[in-house]
């Protein structure tokens, strides 16, 4: 009689441990979505933050080199930008252009790597390009000891500043005479270096009609003596003297804009204090500049500004104007296009 009870406890036994196997499947099933739903909360929590710390480097870099354009580089303006984000970094392109009297031209093109603070850059393009330079037989066999520049991209004449009092041995560009060699609607951009530093209205009212001033070249030069303003000898005992200054490096200024045709010396003033308040890349350039327009007062005014030169912009014809003026210490052609 024991028999049958025997097998069907035995039943009953290994349904329950089945069952039980099945509620333990059941819970490790359950564990595993759970670890697994969480994990990829985690992973896109992690993605989603690293997207907007990149994001966010990004964004503040772009509006640095944009700022920094605005003031360093004369009669250029950003068309836009390309961003090659990577893992906590990456790499940013601003292309600029200028304007000749109402024409544009493609000028250039700004890299610049960016990484969140404290994280190395792995996805940074590193490397550039050297100036465009092209041997002048007339300059050459005249001594000087410098190359144009032209720029990489469109092959145009790069500007060129001379600062006022600095001896460059009589080598000082005059590209004023070039002017009657083209035809009289030729467009036209040229740097003017002045003789010594106006004030803003003073530049104003002494350009002539037909001259359109688009970029006002600002003494920033606090350390005569690093920006190579003097002659020194080199190792061989030559006298080697001090060269221009190209956008490249060295000028700051301000002018006008695509969409305003108005430019004040308070707006570079305010792009100063603008620059200052991130602490961004070119936080220290800000603050030297800065510093020495305002000497001992609390902050720089529009009085402070002085300008050593200007870009203008006209006909080739209309820029004949300028020959013979006692300010023109020396005149530089950059972009030159037709109208049509």
């Amino acid at each position: 009689m024991t028999a049958p009870w025997e097998e069907q406890e035995d039943q009953e036994l290994a349904a329950t441990i089945k069952k039980a196997k099945r509620r333990i499947l059941l819970r490790y099933l359950v564990i595993i979505a759970v670890s697994l739903a969480a994990s990829l909360i985690v992973i896109f929590a992690i993605l989603l933050g690293v997207f907007k710390l990149t994001s966010h480097e990004s964004n503040k870099r772009s509006a640095d080199e944009w700022w920094y354009i605005s003031i360093s580089k004369p009669n250029e303006y950003v068309s836009g930008h390309k961003d090659q984000s990577g893992f906590l970094a990456g790499v940013l392109e601003l292309d600029t252009y200028k304007i000749v009297e109402g024409v544009p031209i493609p000028w250039n093109e700004y890299w610049s790597n960016y990484q969140v603070t404290n994280f190395p850059n792995f996805s940074g393009t590193y490397g550039g390009t050297g100036g465009l330079t092209v041997t002048d037989p007339q300059m050459k066999e005249q001594g000087y000891e410098y190359y144009r520049q032209y720029n990489i991209f469109n092959g145009q004449r790069e500007l060129a500043f001379f600062v006022p009092g600095v001896n460059y041995n009589g080598k000082l560009l005059n590209d004023l005479p070039a002017l009657k060699q083209m035809e009289s609607g030729k467009l036209v951009e040229m740097a003017l270096s002045f003789d010594k530093d106006y004030s803003f209205a003073e530049v104003k009212a002494m350009l002539p009609a037909g001259v359109r001033p688009v970029w006002y070249w600002v003494d920033t030069y606090d350390d005569r003596t690093n920006f190579h303003f003097k002659p020194y000898k080199d190792g061989n005992g030559k006298l080697d003297y001090p060269i221009p200054f190209w956008p490249s490096f060295g000028v700051y200024g301000f002018g006008i804009r695509p969409d305003y045709d108005k430019a004040e010396p308070g707006d570079f003033i305010q792009k100063l204090k603008g620059g200052l308040q991130p602490k961004g890349k070119y936080y220290s350039e800000y603050e030297r500049i800065y510093n020495y327009l305002k000497k001992d007062k609390a902050e720089p005014d529009a009085g402070d500004i002085r300008l050593l030169g200007v870009v203008v912009t006209g006909t080739a014809k209309g820029l004949q104007s300028l020959n013979g003026q006692p300010y023109v210490r020396a005149a530089v052609l950059g972009a030159v296009v037709d109208r049509y």
